[in-house]
């Protein structure tokens, strides 16, 4: 199409004459126009403004709000069970200290003897060498000494125990008489440590013999007796030879003394194993499995010579089944005193036997102390006073599992918790159709017990208080024991509802805290489980609060409130321009009760900037013969703003909407009546707004 100066005029006065219909032009030489745009929505709906409470829709689509919260509980760890710290000395003295043995050969022959004997006798056997004849019996005139030096192993030592074992061996042709003496002496001090007679000994044969040695001092130098040796004639001819011998292995051991100045050989000096009992109260624990824990161990050694300890915690092992055991290397004590180590060992994660080491003790720990003393070559004056000082420390003992009796104990418990059961509506009362709630004892400790209820009491910061009125306040209900492996707690529950208390009227005045009165008692019956409680270091006992209300209910200045945006800059228009206008708020109300509406925006801050709609009435939705809403009635507000508040509402970033509700209804006869509230009851606002737009242009 070929335009024309004509035509082009033509559309030229079309727009001109467009312009000056919709906009006009102001003193500053721009053109004002108007634009409708929205601004915002939102729904008003229970489902979407519950946060500590649970909405469960029934089979008619009516709502329920469930809630469920922890009234109080205690956990094992804070309220029973504080396993002491245990701080115990023992002194291990010296209990055994043995010296070297000794063993000694003597060997005597016949032709030796021939000469002691001397004489006729004396030279007939020495010519009988080499031949086969008939041998006299004889006695040897003098006695056989043997001397002994042991100072290569100790200079003298108190003697508490001792053996000499002694193995005579005869090679003569003829027997020896019964008779012959053997003593035991000391060289220095003279004193007899044993004196023992042989049986008859046959020719070509052996006796043994043993005897304990006396108790008391001796030294390192031992005498050997023989004495009264005779012979008895041969059995007819024999055939004699001269070297023909007598050998004693003498063998002195099993030396226990008191104290001696000694090279002592590797020996253990103390072996003990002893039980160490923690006062707990009555409570009786017969094993626990550590979670944490330390057992700190300080050992002060007086003996003048290096100890090697071995301390062992009987009946403790850790998860990989390894036993508790520490090995250490104590110093010897000196002129300057003892020997002192100090080390401390992580239990976590051991499990301990508390019965003790006769398996019927509680409480008590098992210790075993091996102390062994190493041959250093050096003479040492040790006694069986030198003792052994162990001291250990059980520190922050915390149980990650107790077994055993855990005692009786009442816990009661004063105080307060926040209640959000109905933090949906934010003021006002309700009056609800019926209530069930119930307090659920859930016990996760493996003992019986009881609870009380003493008190409880509801409080609203609009509404004063109530205090429940229930027969089952202050009685003392029964609670079961929680079961092992897995642990399984134990749930018990009581009900409160509208027959057996004024809990509808408590819920009414909408609480938001409740304080209560609660004790708890445990093994009210004593140890009728005979050692058989346990307890998890978190098992506990936990009371919580259960309720359901079914939303029927009664309003009176109901109120809900939400959070919407509120940007202007969101509208997709140049804010600046913005000179005023009217904003219109639209709400489609589905619930049956008539509601109260505000709108106040607030900037990014949360300071109120303006409110758009005060105490403006919404009307309730229409309802059919059964009281519930059929159609959402709608009503719309208009708000005009001029420019200075809207350059104030230019700065809204946010706007809370409080829709105040109390139930009436356009059918008359459910006024009065409980209205349910069902699943598609909500309130829709819409903002939008006709603004008055300057537009900057020149033509």
């Amino acid at each position: 199409m070929k335009f024309t100066k004509t035509s082009c005029a033509a559309c030229l006065l079309v727009l001109l004459i467009f312009f000056a219909g919709s906009c006009r032009k102001n003193q500053n030489g721009g053109w004002t126009t108007q634009l409708l745009v929205p601004i915002a929505t939102t729904n008003l709906s229970l489902q979407n403004l519950v946060t500590d409470s649970t909405i469960r829709m029934n089979k008619d689509s009516s709502l329920t709000l469930a809630y469920q919260s922890t009234l109080y509980q205690f956990t094992l760890a804070d309220k029973i069970v504080q396993i002491p710290d245990t701080s115990i000395g023992q002194k291990f003295n010296v209990d055994s200290l043995t010296l070297p043995n000794i063993r000694l050969n003597f060997i005597t022959s016949l032709g030796t003897m021939a000469h002691q004997i001397g004489g006729v006798i004396g030279q007939y056997i020495v010519s009988l060498d080499s031949t086969v004849n008939t041998v006299p019996g004889f006695t040897i005139p003098t006695a056989f000494q043997y001397s002994f030096d042991a100072s290569n192993w100790f200079d003298s030592a108190r003697l508490t125990s001792g053996q000499a074992q002694i193995w005579a061996i005869n090679n003569l042709p003829v027997a020896i008489a019964a008779g012959t003496k053997c003593i035991l002496t000391d060289s220095v001090t003279h004193d007899t440590l044993q004196v023992k007679y042989f049986p008859e000994i046959p020719a070509n044969d052996s006796e043994y013999v043993s005897f304990n040695l006396n108790p008391g001092l001796i030294t390192s130098h031992l005498l050997f007796t023989i004495s009264n040796l005779t012979t008895e004639a041969s059995n007819g001819p024999v055939f004699v030879d001269t070297a023909d011998k007598i050998t004693l292995r003498i063998f002195i051991g099993f030396l226990h003394v008191s104290e001696a100045w000694a090279k002592f050989p590797g020996q253990t000096v103390t072996d003990q194993t002893n039980d160490v009992t923690v006062n707990i109260g009555d409570r009786k624990f017969t094993y626990v499995d550590a979670r944490s824990g330390f057992l700190h161990i300080q050992i002060t050694n007086a003996v003048p010579q290096p100890l090697y300890l071995q301390y062992t915690m009987v009946g403790a092992y850790n998860k990989l089944g390894k036993p508790l055991t520490e090995y250490t290397t104590v110093g010897q004590a000196t002129n300057a005193g003892p020997a002192v180590i100090d080390t401390t060992i992580d239990i976590t994660g051991y499990s301990i036997n508390l019965t003790g080491k006769n398996g019927s003790g509680f409480n008590t720990y098992t210790q075993r102390v091996i102390c062994h003393l190493d041959s250093t070559g050096q003479t040492q004056h040790i006694t069986l006073q030198d003792s052994l000082n162990v001291r250990y420390e059980l520190i922050n003992i915390k149980p990650n599992y107790l077994k055993g009796y855990i005692g009786r104990d009442t816990i009661t418990n004063i105080d307060s918790s926040a209640f959000n059961f109905l933090s949906i509506f934010k003021s006002g009362s309700i009056n609800l159709q019926s209530v069930n709630m119930n307090f659920s004892v859930e016990n996760a400790i493996g003992v019986d017990g009881q609870v009380k209820i003493n008190s409880l009491k509801a409080f609203s910061p609009n509404n004063g208080s109530v205090a429940l009125n229930s027969n089952l306040l202050g009685q003392p209900l029964s609670i079961k024991r929680a079961t092992d492996f897995p642990l399984t707690p134990a749930v018990s529950n009581f009900v409160l509802n509208n027959g057996n208390s004024n809990i509808k009227d408590l819920l009414g005045i909408l609480p938001n805290k409740l304080s209560y009165n609660v004790s708890v008692q445990t093994n009210i019956h004593g140890n009728n489980q005979q050692y058989r409680d346990f307890a998890y270091l978190q098992s506990g006992i936990k009371i919580n609060l259960n309720a359901e209300v079914p939303l029927s209910l009664i309003a009176n200045n109901l109120v809900l409130k939400d959070t919407i945006g509120f940007n202007l800059a969101n509208t997709n228009t140049n804010v600046n321009g913005i000179s005023d206008g009217i904003i219109n708020i639209i709400a489609e109300n589905k619930y049956p009760i008539q509601s109260v509406l505000t709108i106040i925006v607030y900037d990014a801050n949360w300071n109120p900037l303006d409110t758009l709609a005060l105490n403006k009435m919404i009307s309730a939705a229409n309802t059919d013969a059964t009281c519930r809403a059929f159609q959402p009635a709608q009503s719309v507000i208009q708000e005009y703003v001029d420019n200075a508040r809207m350059t104030r509402l230019k700065q809204g970033v946010n706007a809370i909407i409080t829709a105040d509700f109390s139930t009436t209804a356009h059918n008359t006869s459910c006024n009065g009546q409980y209205f349910k509230i069902y699943s598609d009851y909500t309130i829709g606002i819409t903002l939008s707004a006709k603004f008055n737009y300057k537009v900057n242009t020149k033509f």
